[in-house]
């Protein structure tokens, strides 16, 4: 990466911090990474993919999503969703580092999403740990792929988004005068599991998802019932899930 890379990745981190407000994120801070790494299209999405719906969406276009039902439809076949899915990656990944182009064109997935978008190349980054509950920045073009100074650029603006969302979220707790979310009791990772234990999932099969053994399940549940003064699962669940 050039020197001149490294300007532009910080003139765009001092500009996305100068933007944020009680929104993380607007359409002036997506306009700015775009002038970073340039695309025809990028979007930001928060994604609960346990409940299967959309719980923030904007592009650069002042767009609200497209059609969400076949988004739900293909999520799983997504390359990139799917390699997010399978590895807990969220480095800026492009579509061409996890799929052949070949594989691709001839994949449902292409006919239903990229081809009738006129998607030739995405590049994608989380900027939260969780597989739960996603969030992602998705930049995409009509021609060319991304090369891997965009991937390296990506990358080092993710951590610095992640802090200025991070960041509005604590604004948002510390305004509000209502119980805090027991959610924000949790780190991320017992957040996660508590997410899957109210998904019905069992210790192994969290265990099998999360890549990490039984035993560290019950651990986590241990803690998450110490910090939410509760005895079991039901009620863990029934703390941290929102009132009707």
């Amino acid at each position: 990466m050039r020197s001149n890379d490294l300007r532009a990745v910080l003139d765009f981190v001092e500009t996305a911090w100068a933007l944020a407000g009680d929104c993380a994120f607007t359409s002036e801070t997506l306009d700015s990474l775009n002038e970073l790494i340039p695309c025809d299209e990028l979007s930001y999405c928060e994604l609960d993919r346990l409940d299967r719906r959309t719980i923030e969406y904007f592009d650069s276009d002042g767009g609200e999503g497209d059609d969400e039902e076949l988004f739900w439809r293909i999520v799983e076949d997504h390359p990139l969703c799917r390699h997010q899915q399978a590895y807990a990656d969220f480095s800026a990944t492009r579509l061409s580092d996890v799929v052949s182009q070949r594989s691709l064109v001839n994949s449902r997935v292409y006919g239903e999403w990229f081809r009738p978008a006129g998607i030739a190349a995405e590049l994608e980054a989380g900027i939260a740990r969780s597989r739960a509950r996603t969030r992602n920045f998705v930049l995409s073009r009509a021609r060319g792929d991304f090369s891997t100074r965009d991937r390296a650029v990506l990358d080092l603006v993710r951590p610095h988004l992640a802090r200025i969302h991070e960041a509005a979220r604590l604004r948002a707790a510390a305004a509000r005068v209502s119980e805090p979310d027991e959610l924000e009791r949790l780190t991320s990772r017992e957040a996660e599991i508590i997410e899957l234990v109210a998904a019905g999932l069992t210790n192994g099969a969290i265990a099998e998802r999360l890549w990490v053994s039984p035993g560290t399940v019950k651990k986590h549940l241990d803690n998450i019932y110490a910090r939410l003064g509760v005895a079991n699962r039901a009620a863990a669940v029934a703390r941290t899930r929102p009132g009707p």
